[in-house]
């Protein structure tokens, strides 16, 4: 009974935190209110290769952070199994989900990391990559946003 109420108060604040923190993004969502084309579709470019690769980069930006959420669950869930487990098989199956969990989040990560430092490296133009702070100093120009 102690294990079924301890495993309950673990779905309970996880769902709980879950709210918690996309309660707010889904109060405060509003829709788009542009008409014209934006992002790939508004490339008038002749070459299709161009636009063939912005909207992969487009999809792929936006698969990007649902397989580091999926990583995340998974690991929450190796969590959970782990502190449940009745018999040592269990325990390892939970913490076997935890270490793939935690490889599978670090990969993805340092991939997409390591792609917007190359991205930064080359000089690519990209309107989403991430923007490192910068100090102006004498013989430092810093981007402008």
């Amino acid at each position: 009974m102690k294990k079924k109420l301890i495993s309950l108060g673990l779905i309970v604040s996880s769902l709980f935190m879950f709210i918690s923190f996309f309660g707010p993004l889904l109060v405060s969502a509003q829709g788009a209110t542009t008409t014209a084309a934006t992002g790939c579709f508004a490339i008038d470019d002749p070459n299709p290769l161009n636009v063939f690769l912005c909207r992969i980069a487009t999809v792929l930006n936006n698969v990007i952070p649902v397989l580091i959420t999926l990583a995340v669950i998974y690991f929450i869930w190796g969590v959970i199994n782990y502190a449940i487990a009745r018999d040592e098989s269990a325990k390892t199956s939970g913490r076997d989900a935890m270490i793939w969990g935690l490889i599978a989040l670090m990969v993805i990560v340092s991939v997409w990391g390591l792609v917007n430092f190359i991205k930064s490296f080359i000089g690519v133009p990209d309107d989403n990559t991430i923007n490192v702070p910068c100090i102006p100093s004498p013989g430092v120009t810093c981007p402008q946003s």
